[in-house]
């Protein structure tokens, strides 16, 4: 699964940062949760017979079906340790990536993507002096206009299952267990050999964890449920990147 891709728009945002900081200095595993209704006991659907690619596409659906959800753990990103929490509902979602002490949220609602960085992450991607700059000019406010960036596409894939849980190489069946409860069959990635991601074979095929090598284990949960925290910022809560920068 192409999880790694942050990896590559995490440097893009250091690059901006790094660019935008010149001109600013002049100045565990889960059961899902299938939706607040009571829901009846869930049967085998015949789902761990089928292809390995049939299984993603139908995990795909059911999430579309589902409309929000939320994915919550952390990933081994060439060695560095990425906690994620997301939350999805339809093509809006927000999401918070953890690195250590530095930290990046994420926002897209109604059309418009939005960032939001705390000062380890600024100086994470630029130096001590940038980023407190940096992090004192923005404060608590959402930065608007990233999204323009072409190299900040895979940031926020995150938010689309078709691109987050695409395969980077041919899938194919791998084991069965439970995960939280729930039957579960596991698909491999001959492009990630070290991930595993399982979909339940019980009730709607939705997936339930991505699993990978130094630890990485993100659980899927809270299908169907609503999340408050998306929302659009209030206006005087975004500083335009594009207008900051001179552009």
């Amino acid at each position: 699964m192409r999880s790694t891709r942050t990896t590559v728009a995490l440097i893009a945002l250091a690059l901006a940062a790094t660019t935008l900081a010149g001109c600013e200095d002049d100045t565990g595993t889960a059961a899902p949760a299938a939706g607040s209704a009571a829901a009846p006991a869930p049967t085998g659907t015949g789902v761990a017979a089928l292809s390995a690619d049939e299984i993603l596409r139908r995990a795909k659906a059911a999430l579309a079906g589902a409309k929000s959800y939320r994915a919550k753990g952390k990933l081994d990103q060439g060695g560095q340790q990425t906690a994620i929490d997301l939350k999805v509902d339809g093509p809006d979602f927000t999401s918070v990536m953890s690195f250590g002490k530095a930290k990046v949220e994420l926002l897209a609602v109604g059309g418009k993507k939005y960032i939001r960085p705390n000062e380890q992450f600024w100086t994470m991607s630029t130096d001590a002096r940038q980023g407190k700059v940096l992090a004192r000019s923005f404060g608590d406010r959402w930065v608007a206009g990233a999204d323009q960036d072409r190299s900040f596409a895979d940031l926020f894939a995150i938010g689309s299952a078709d691109e987050f849980l695409e395969p980077t190489g041919a899938l194919s069946k791998g084991p069965q267990k439970r995960v939280g409860g729930v039957p579960a069959i596991g698909l491999t990635d001959a492009g990630d050999p070290d991930s595993v991601f399982y979909v339940a074979t019980t009730g709607e095929p939705y997936p339930l964890q991505l699993t990978g090598k130094g630890g990485s284990v993100l659980v899927f949960s809270d299908f169907g449920r609503s999340f408050p925290d998306i929302q659009a910022p209030a206006a005087d809560k975004i500083v335009d990147l594009g207008k900051v920068a001179g552009k």
